[in-house]
């Protein structure tokens, strides 16, 4: 496996077999990575604006750090 890139955090992902068949094949005929895929769903998801409403509505973008 890769080396996680700067800023990055790896996670796992559990799906079906056949979910996973199918975004391996939609990742080889758009010539892209399962990994590429995967987070470009997961962005898109994010900027829903239902899932706006709720990352705003709960603060989640603050950092927490401060």
């Amino acid at each position: 496996m890769s080396p996680t890139g700067k800023g990055k955090q790896d996670i796992r992902v559990s799906m079906d077999k056949d979910t996973y068949r199918l975004v391996k094949r939609l990742a080889g005929v758009s010539e892209t990575s399962m990994n590429s895929m995967i987070n470009q769903a997961i962005e898109r998801f994010l900027e829903s604006d239902d899932i706006q409403a709720v990352i705003k509505r709960h603060r989640l973008e603050e950092d927490d750090e401060e």
